[in-house]
């Protein structure tokens, strides 16, 4: 047997479990995922709407307030507000009707809990007939303009309403200069643009399901990146969104894109959100709420600096009953 010399000894660079006593590692560890990390998506139905959602946080418009009231005193800080059951018209005229059921939201959201973060969705595809995030003119080709209108305004309306931040989700250029010219113009300059960066995938299919924004026909990739170049197309629409005038970027999903985060959060500096989308819920839930907790502190580790999921209350329920 060799004998180990000043030489060959091991130096010590870092917290060893096999050498360090339980005090030493306590010390120099910081928890992996914690409540103040999680945001949740909150989907408004009708009263009328079943009791038995197919998705946590989709909740009838009477129980708003006491979801968030609830959601808050788990910690969580966030929220994405969306809203379903309202008339729709090739126009997407009821996005930006006064009073609709996303400003009515919002409304709640705020006075239920007002020091939750609310962000909301800016699209069409909840409000126009055929399912599109965007318009069209009567050649089908996509309407830039009444479509930069349609964002801008509904943009206004939810900060009016008490909106903190707003998401456009049609990945279109020149949306997101136009929502941020739309607030800056209204004075709701400290409202934040958080675009999302898209990606195509089978994982918004209950969502999509559940509020009814499946388009009639055709799909999206045209507004979407292509799986197959993730790492680079993100990488290049985030900065676009950036130049811009985005304050923060969501990805999604997120179960499929890691490696994609990992370079997002290694290029940019500005908050990341995480959104673990509808499709993901089924997996999650499969591996209980202990596996969603390591699932979503990985997440973290990556460089999220929050993580939209509908995992949030569940997990903020586990985080609270073993925390030390």
């Amino acid at each position: 047997m060799t004998a180990l010399t000043e030489r060959t000894a091991p130096t010590p660079d870092g917290i060893n479990p096999s050498r360090a006593r339980d005090v030493v590692r306590a010390l120099y560890n910081r928890p992996p995922l914690t409540t103040a990390d999680l945001s949740a998506p909150l989907l408004s139905l009708p009263d009328g709407a079943s009791s038995k959602a197919s998705l946590p946080g989709a909740v009838r418009s009477s129980d708003v307030p006491a979801t968030v009231v609830r959601w808050a005193g788990l910690g969580i800080r966030g929220v994405k507000v969306f809203a379903f059951g309202h008339d729709r018209d090739g126009n997407a005229t009821g996005a930006t009707a006064p009073g609709n059921r996303m400003v009515r939201t919002i409304q709640v959201v705020k006075e239920a809990a007002p020091t939750t973060a609310v962000t909301t969705e800016v699209c069409g595809c909840s409000w126009t007939d055929h399912g599109q995030c965007v318009l069209r003119t009567d050649a089908g080709d996509i309407d830039l303009e009444a479509t930069y209108r349609l964002m801008g305004t509904m943009a206004v309306m939810h900060a009016e309403a008490g909106a903190d931040c707003v998401s456009p989700t049609a990945m279109l250029d020149g949306s997101i200069r136009a929502v941020r010219q739309a607030l800056d113009a209204a004075g709701h300059r400290d409202v934040g643009v958080n675009p999302n960066l898209a990606i195509h995938t089978g994982l918004y299919g209950p969502f999509k399901s559940l509020m009814q924004t499946d388009p009639r026909s055709g799909h999206r990739r045209g507004l979407q990146l292509e799986p197959g170049r993730a790492q680079q197309d993100t990488l290049l629409q985030a900065r676009r969104w950036i130049a811009e005038g985005a304050d923060s970027l969501t990805l999604q999903p997120v179960m499929t894109t890691g490696d994609v985060l990992v370079r997002l959060r290694d290029d940019q500096k500005v908050p990341l959100v995480a959104y673990s989308t509808s499709g993901e819920w089924a997996a999650l839930n499969a591996l209980g709420t202990a596996g969603m907790v390591e699932y979503l502190a990985m997440l973290v580790r990556a460089g999220a600096d929050q993580v939209l999921t509908f995992a949030a209350e569940a997990v903020a329920e586990h985080l609270e009953a073993h925390r030390a």
